[in-house]
């Protein structure tokens, strides 16, 4: 049987129990006793198990029995489920989830005619035959395994099993164990022969019994036939055939009669079965390809665009029949519209559920303690969006780790809990989701920073003296600098930061940090919740429309031209005390200003942590817009723009990108 068509639900499947087993064993590790979470556990493995049975997965299979014969050795409470074991149990993990991805890369391969196979891919089998090994050895205790144990703190693939001489020094130490467990089972084994022997001389005697009553009973009645004279040794023997010969025939009826009711049993099941296959359970639930999604939300983004040209066209002709149609059908698309972004949303929860795992094995790399907390993990965002961030989450969490929380010993010094807190929180806003990622480590040195950036040359000595905190704190986006005194795995190259910066904005959306040192550190990431559909701000410079996404407008305000002062240059005005920077479109995209202009429309957005207004000639209004992404290699790298979006009369006009415009 060809299972090749069934790999991606076993790809699927397989990533969901894998998954399950870890979020399992990261719990158990806080609660070793957490019977719910034992069997929760034990059953991923199982099915798992089953699954990888039915592909004909062999490698996968071994694998996972033994690992599943571990876990239920722990579940019985016949062995005790310590560190040691855990860290054995996620290295399973870790080869099982590699052996999964070779075997659905190899099938797949196998599907568009490369090469390919249903065997576990090559690279990968010593390091899975030696974990296998090491299970082998915990499911049958000897001494290889009370040595590792009391050898090793930290289980490792690459140690193996120690000399003879050491093996002989622990069979020495526990040979009076062994000889006593011996002896127990020995004695067991004896009392259940005991018990079992025992059992059977009563059945027996029981037997011996009834069979010695029968007999007596049957001497009596030939007693008494004898006594009374009445029948003669021929009459008894022919009354002993008829006997017989009735015994026989009742037995035959009662089989006809038994065969007859299996028959109307039988019949009324298949009856009931029939009864119970039409009404069988629906089916809720079915996969679509991504593909088929991005598709179906083109077609609905054009449904959008020519609904919109619709009612441009008739709104002139002011019929009120046709502006009835044209409401339902604005209600219908709109309502589809909504269903179709919703099939696209993904909980936060498909990309957090790796962090656990992941700051786990970070903070006991480095001695640390650390309590990690999602919370908002049910949130759910963009297909396209989750996809994306996944990598700057995690260079965030990294960066936490290694530069933010300190060691316990160093955070008893001062004053602090030994365990520190690593904190993601995700939130619904009107029209983004707002993901925090906070810490209370030692935060960041705004002052450390100005050095480091002069003294590599990334800012002048003017901007070194003039740049605020806020600012410097900022310069941590710049490639090249760190604030890290060796390189190490996680950090000190001074690249990463800047990528993180560049694929949030990249989506639309804005990055900022504040940070007290001694505190902890803050970053806040302002994402859209789709990036194909866009509420947009329409704005107008000279002939020309713009559409500024919401996502990064804070306000917009009118003031009166005499408002405006010049600081260095630069127009700013003065908003609640504080400076506010102007940038004028038209100078910006090089048209001629306006004269004897009296207010200035000025649209207050945010970049880099900081605001700035944007000053326009008018304010056209709100505008739900799709989004049509530059994909000419000439356009793609131009900056200030995000996209295109096609308006109701056909017209195309540009949406700003906030974060590349200058």
């Amino acid at each position: 049987m060809d299972m090749s068509k069934y790999i991606g639900i076993f790809r699927s499947e397989s990533e969901k129990n894998i998954q399950e087993m870890s979020d399992s064993l990261l719990a158990l590790e806080q609660n070793p006793e957490n019977a719910e979470q034992m069997n929760i556990l034990f059953r991923s493995a199982h099915t798992f198990k089953g699954m990888a049975a039915t592909m004909g997965f062999k490698q996968i299979v071994e694998l996972t029995h033994e690992m599943e014969s571990l876990i239920d050795r722990s579940r019985t409470g016949k062995l005790t489920l310590d560190s040691y074991l855990i860290d054995i149990l996620f290295e399973c993990l870790d080869t099982l989830e590699r052996l999964v991805e070779e075997v659905c890369a190899g099938m797949e391969n196998k599907i568009v005619g490369r090469e390919g196979d249903r065997s576990e891919g090559s690279n990968s089998g010593p390091d899975a035959e030696k974990i296998l090994e090491t299970l082998r050895t915990i499911n049958n205790p000897s001494e290889e395994y009370i040595l590792q144990k009391n050898e090793f703190c930290t289980f490792s693939l690459d140690k193996g099993i120690e000399e003879k001489g050491k093996r002989q020094e622990v069979k020495e130490k526990t040979g009076e164990k062994t000889e006593e467990k011996a002896e127990e089972k020995e004695k067991g084994e004896k009392e259940e022969e005991t018990e079992k022997t025992e059992g059977r001389e009563k059945e027996e005697t029981q037997k011996t019994k009834e069979g010695e009553k029968i007999e007596e009973r049957e001497k009596g009645e030939k007693i008494e036939e004898r006594e009374k004279g009445e029948k003669t040794e021929e009459d008894e023997e022919r009354e002993r055939k008829n006997a017989e010969k009735e015994e026989k025939e009742k037995a035959v009826e009662k089989e006809k009669e038994e065969e007859t009711e299996g028959r109307e049993k039988n019949e009324k099941e298949r009856q009931s079965g029939k009864e119970v296959k039409t009404q069988s359970p629906k089916i809720h639930s079915s996969r679509v390809s991504t593909e088929k999604l991005d598709k179906l939300m083109n077609l609905v983004g054009e449904l959008v665009i020519n609904r919109s040209r619709v009612k441009e066209l008739t709104g002139k002709l002011k019929s009120k029949d046709l502006d009835f149609a044209l409401s339902d059908y604005q209600k219908l698309t709109r309502e589809l519209q909504e269903e179709v972004l919703e099939i696209r949303m993904i909980p936060l929860d498909h990309i957090t559920n790796i962090f656990p795992r992941m700051i786990r094995d970070l903070a006991r790399g480095q001695n640390k303690k650390i309590d990690f907390i999602i919370r908002g993990k049910e949130i759910k965002i963009d297909r396209a969006i989750i996809e994306e961030i996944g990598d700057p989450l995690v260079h965030l969490l990294r960066n936490a780790v290694d530069h933010g929380i300190e060691t316990p010993e160093k955070r008893v010094e001062l004053g602090k809990e030994e365990t520190g807190k690593i904190i993601i929180t995700a939130s619904r806003q009107q029209n983004y989701v707002l993901i925090r990622i906070e810490d209370d480590g030692k935060g960041i040195d705004a002052e450390e920073i100005r050095k480091i950036a002069f003294q590599r040359r990334l800012i002048s000595r003017d901007e070194a003296e003039q740049l605020s905190e806020r600012e410097l704190i900022q310069l941590i986006f710049t490639p090249g600098l760190s604030t890290a005194s060796e390189v190490t795995d996680l950090s000190g190259r001074g690249v990463g930061m800047d990528i993180v910066k560049n694929r949030i904005e990249h989506l639309g959306g804005s990055i900022k940090v504040d940070s007290k040192p001694g505190t902890g550190s803050r970053f806040e990431l302002r994402l859209p919740i789709t990036i194909a559909l866009c509420q947009s701000m329409l704005v107008k410079v000279g002939m020309e429309r713009y559409a500024i996404p919401f996502t990064n407008i804070i306000k917009s305000i009118s003031v009166r031209k005499k408002d405006v002062r010049h600081i260095r240059s630069e127009e700013v005005i003065l908003i609640n005390e504080k400076t506010l920077p102007l940038l004028r479109l038209r100078k910006l995209f090089q048209l001629p200003a306006i004269e004897n202009e009296e207010n200035l429309d000025i649209v207050i957005v945010e970049k880099a942590g900081q605001y700035i207004g944007l000053v326009v000639d008018s304010l056209l209004g709100k505008q739900e817009i799709i989004i049509k992404t530059f994909k000419s290699r000439l356009l793609e790298k131009t900056r200030g723009f995000a996209g295109a979006t096609v308006m109701g009369d056909g017209s195309v006009i540009l949406i700003l990108d906030i974060n590349s415009i200058t």
